[in-house]
């Protein structure tokens, strides 16, 4: 976490700050979380402000979470004010604790809403005008940084990473005709649970037969037939880190059009996998795959981006589609994950969280896929 706090100061310095504000993504609205806030502290709570200076690290909370600041804060070296009452009472008094009367404090946008950032402002002009801090949006500091995972976020999406390929085996071998999407989603929370997981880190995609058309398709409360296709689309959640597996099965025995649009996927996933490097855009990463599939005849069935990045969020850059313009660069995270989508017939995604090491795409996931013809290894 030291580490972690050094490379923000050292983009801060270079903006010319001499504190970043983090709050909550809508001002202490309960049950948010601000990813920023735990990417930078630890602190897990639905409302609270760090505050990064040059020198130290704060963290500001309300009497609802100051023992569970100084448990999860106060360990990576955050000193907890508990405040109380207006903005206009505390802020004033938390400027001058953290020594930045009369400095520029540049603000994570992210993270607080205009009407917050008024507030804030409201509240620093309470302070005489000779020692006003000046307020004002920082750039996108931490989501920047937090594109390249350290070694503490690798351990901890190895872990949700691992605990999704078991909990997609085990539910996968008990699937049976007649079992519904829903009865399938709900045994894929219960084994992620079981396997020591916090949850899922969204919600479980169930889709079979024709309804596989749709990528983020709900589960129903439909029996699965035996002689159709079954996407299931799942993750983990770790101590907030975030796993991301899909995997296309088959119930029964492949027909031969199945095994034909399985293979066209496989074999996109795979040359996207060898042909990933660093430096390369993500535009460039997503054509590997889409080149494949259009030279097979599918090009306008997949419609999707090839992968996005994952972490605290299931969800979070790099971008790896036709519009990306993101880099990708050594240490980032990521999934790759072409499919096919037809519509009244059904549809096939593979996909697997990949890690830039080296240069080149090290695949993390390992879930059991089917053999590259559709057929069961």
């Amino acid at each position: 976490m030291t580490e972690r706090l050094d490379r923000i100061r050292a983009a801060m310095a270079d903006e010319g700050l001499d504190a970043l504000w983090i709050s909550s993504p809508v001002d202490d609205v309960f049950g948010k979380h601000s990813m920023n806030r735990r990417y930078v502290s630890g602190f897990t709570g639905s409302a609270g402000h760090a505050l990064i200076t040059r020198y130290d690290a704060f963290l500001a909370v309300d009497s609802r979470y100051v023992e569970q600041a100084e448990r999860e804060a106060e360990a990576r070296g955050f000193r907890i004010f508990p405040y109380k009452d207006r903005w206009t009472s505390w802020v004033p008094r938390f400027v001058r604790e953290a020594g930045l009367p009369g400095k520029n404090i540049g603000v994570s946008q992210a993270d607080m809403s205009l009407g917050g950032f008024e507030r804030l402002r409201e509240a620093v002009d309470e302070l005489p005008w000779a020692i006003r801090p000046r307020i004002g949006p920082a750039s996108r500091i931490l989501e920047q940084l937090r594109h390249q995972k350290d070694a503490e976020e690798i351990a901890l999406l190895k872990r949700a990473i691992e605990v999704a390929d078991e909990a997609y085996e085990r539910v996968e071998a008990a699937i049976q005709p007649g079992q519904t999407e829903q009865e399938i989603a709900l045994a894929v929370e219960r084994a992620v649970r079981d396997l020591g997981a916090d949850g899922v880190s969204f919600d479980t995609i169930v889709a079979g037969g024709p309804w596989a058309a749709m990528p983020h398709a709900s589960p129903r409360p439909e029996p699965i037939a035996s002689g159709g296709m079954l996407v299931i689309d799942m993750g983990a959640q770790c101590q907030g880190y975030c796993s991301d597996l899909t995997r296309t099965t088959f119930v029964g025995d492949p027909d031969a059009r199945f095994r034909e649009i399985y293979e066209i996927v496989f074999d996109a996933q795979r040359a996207a996998i060898e042909g990933v490097e660093a430096g390369m855009p993500g535009s460039a990463a997503h054509e590997l795959a889409h080149a494949v599939i259009r030279a097979r005849g599918y090009g306008d069935a997949f419609g999707h981006g090839l992968g996005h990045g994952v972490g605290l969020e299931v969800h979070e850059a790099p971008y790896l589609g036709p519009s990306s313009e993101d880099t990708l660069e050594e240490g980032m995270v990521f999934t790759i994950e072409p499919g096919i989508y037809i519509p009244g017939w059904g549809g096939v995604r593979i996909e697997d969280v990949v890690m830039l090491e080296n240069g080149k795409a090290r695949v993390l996931s390992h879930a059991r896929k089917l053999t590259p013809g559709g057929a069961r290894p």
